[in-house]
């Protein structure tokens, strides 16, 4: 009877456009690639390797800036592209030494996270979105809401993360991976098929969180509208519905609006953020390149934590030894949470579905 072949995992590593892989692979101690949704922090690869003859203090000394792309998977099978990365950090201890080289995503320039003083003036937040990315060439991937933004400040803050701000406040998912800038509605993600399902057998550990109290079902946002001359305010529940009267668990927004447009946006991205917090999990498996962050996965076989998650951080790590395993943050999706707000006919919202403050 002929052994089953199990694939043996592979890295291809390529610095400044040379394939070193060959190179490295004798005093390779792992290869680390972290993947992230949200943005807070950027994709990030780490290296560490063995340094027994000092070859790292002299002629293989990296420089900040160098370039490093690098490839995972499986033999036979096409590997997946992590992305380009520049290096940022060095770090050597010993004894025995040791090198660990430390790089973040390639797109993610000095000059993205350099202070910016500018006013964006009668606009969207898609143009926003735009004017940023072609300041630095980078071409925009996925679809916008035309939002209409009258005034919105940049003061003294990176474009990073005034992207990183607008793209929480308005319910997106964003990140900059090489020439591209991600700009995703959370609300699609969430709705997407899930690409593996996962149960207990799968997974080498397992660590659940599942927030029982304190999430709200209600958030609610007030502004001066212009043409009434009034204090409104915008009421939605966690089902998509506009409310009349907040509840104790309303949770309030401080956050400049314009418009019933924002408003209604604002508030779906708050208690949406809010319920992808209410039952988070970290995962332990065989490595799958197909595991980054975005994808949704449906577990089965954890009682009633079970259903669809959603990845927001993945990790992958090549060992010494040939072992490949991923970690994933996944928090749980309910599909169609928060929906279009719908308009009530109640004596207290007008009829653009707005709340008047008395």
């Amino acid at each position: 009877m002929e052994a089953l072949k199990v694939a043996a995992p592979t890295f291809v590593l390529t610095y400044n456009t040379r394939d070193i892989t060959a190179d490295l692979t004798p005093f390779k101690v792992s290869v680390t690639y972290t993947d992230n949704l949200d943005g807070d922090e950027s994709d990030s690869l780490e290296l560490s390797l063995e340094d027994t003859d000092g070859r790292w203090w002299q002629a293989w000394y990296p420089s900040k800036g160098d370039r490093i792309n690098l490839r995972i998977g499986y033999d036979g099978q096409p590997l997946a592209d992590c992305g380009d990365f520049e290096v940022d950090e060095i770090e050597i201890e010993g004894p025995p030494s040791q090198v660990r080289i430390r790089a973040l995503a390639a797109g993610v320039m000095k000059e993205l996270r350099t202070n910016q003083g500018k006013a964006y003036e009668n606009t969207t937040l898609a143009g926003i979105v735009r004017t940023i990315a072609a300041r630095h060439k980078l071409t925009v991937v996925g679809e916008i809401e035309p939002i209409p933004i009258q005034r919105a400040t940049q003061l003294h803050e990176e474009d990073i993360k005034f992207l990183k701000r607008l793209a929480r406040e308005y319910g997106y998912a964003f990140n900059v991976r090489g020439s591209k800038l991600t700009f995703y509605r959370l609300e699609e993600l969430r709705g997407a098929a899930a690409i593996q399902v996962i149960r207990p057998s799968d997974l080498s550990r397992y660590s659940f969180l599942d927030k029982v109290k304190d999430m709200p079902r209600h958030a609610r946002v007030a502004y001066h509208d212009p043409k009434s001359k009034k204090v409104v305010a915008y009421d939605q529940d966690s089902d998509g519905q506009v409310v009349a009267k907040p509840s104790a668990d309303t949770l309030k927004l401080n956050s400049r609006v314009e418009s019933h447009a924002q408003a209604k946006a604002k508030t779906q991205a708050a208690l949406a953020a809010a319920g992808d917090e209410a039952t988070t999990a970290t995962l332990n498996l065989w490595g799958n390149p197909k595991l980054v962050a975005g994808m949704n996965v449906e577990l089965e076989g954890f009682g009633k934590l079970s259903g669809r998650y959603q990845i927001a951080r993945s990790k992958h790590d090549l060992a010494r030894g040939g072992g490949y395993g991923t970690e994933i943050e996944v928090r749980r999706v309910e599909i169609g949470a928060v929906k279009t707000g719908k308009k009530l006919k109640v004596a207290d919202v007008d009829a653009s579905g707005k709340v008047v403050l008395k």
